[in-house]
């Protein structure tokens, strides 16, 4: 039957081998879990300036977009661009598929069928065209942003969980079997002196009679 390392144990010399196995199997533990954490750590640091990069570059396509947006929403009016955006139908079809990076999996975001849209009997202006194009044309770049960003912070979550296992056995689970192996110690130490005293005094009454 195994130990828990947060119960107060029975003092045995069985038990004190017990919690001693326990503590170094705690030990291989922590430095298995702080050696993936310390991988996980280089790969995220890794990540950030292609990251930071994308994101500079993403930043400014977009703002781009929505520049032409902005001049197409000065030339028409925003009810205008409402009322086109209310009757055009979205043609565009998004998916997650996993894949598996480094031996951790991430759920990685496609986009297909983005096709332009359809106005109807609405007045376009050029503006909102060239938006849209200039949209379609940065979408490839946008899906490895957030695919980016995803496994950046799916890296970020783990290092975190490693970290807090790190922490649980340096302050909870190594310091209650620290404690109950003085536990242990003091207890087996009385019980010798408690039969070394028993012994003594049997000595000397089988002595005297």
């Amino acid at each position: 039957m195994s130990v828990s390392a947060l119960q107060r144990p029975t003092p045995s010399r069985l038990m004190l081998i017990r919690l001693r196995t326990q503590e170094a199997l705690y030990r291989r533990i922590r430095k298995t879990i702080e050696d993936a954490r310390n991988a996980t750590l280089q790969r995220l640091r890794a990540l950030i300036p292609t990251l930071e990069s994308k994101r500079k570059v993403s930043y400014g396509e977009i703002g781009r977009v929505a520049e032409l947006y902005q001049a197409a929403k000065n030339r028409v009016g925003a009810e205008a661009l409402n009322l086109m955006a209310s009757s055009t139908r979205v043609r565009v079809d998004g998916y997650v598929e996993d894949r598996v990076i480094g031996g951790l999996k991430f759920g990685v975001l496609n986009v297909k069928g983005f096709g332009g849209p359809t106005y109807g009997i609405y007045s376009v202006p050029t503006e909102l065209d060239s938006a849209l194009t200039e949209l379609v044309s940065i979408l490839p770049s946008l899906m490895e942003l957030i695919n980016l960003e995803n496994i950046f912070y799916t890296l970020l979550y783990r290092v975190r969980e490693y970290q807090r296992m790190i922490n649980a056995i340096d302050n909870v689970i190594l310091p209650r079997i620290k404690d109950s192996l003085s536990f242990i110690r003091l207890a087996l130490d009385e019980i010798e002196r408690e039969d070394f005293i028993r012994r003594v005094i049997i000595n000397r009454i089988i002595g005297t009679t």
